[in-house]
């Protein structure tokens, strides 16, 4: 992911409180990072076809994880 796109995530100390929020919510940043993924990537379109089938897919990929 590109996190140009999210500054909190550009600099180290955001990424390490969001690192610590995720393992607080037992979320892995990866997904979490995934799941911004799918926002930004929308970003800029009129309608945002497709997102909830994204975060369907990548919210079933942590249930089966688990």
């Amino acid at each position: 992911m590109t996190n140009k796109a999210i500054v909190l995530l550009d600099n180290p100390e955001g990424r390490e409180m969001v690192k610590k929020a995720c393992r607080e919510k037992a979320l892995e940043f990866v997904e979490f990072e995934d799941l911004v993924q799918a926002i930004v990537e929308q970003t800029g379109k009129q309608r945002m076809a497709g997102l909830w089938e994204s975060f369907d897919d990548i919210l079933d990929r942590i249930i089966f994880e688990e």
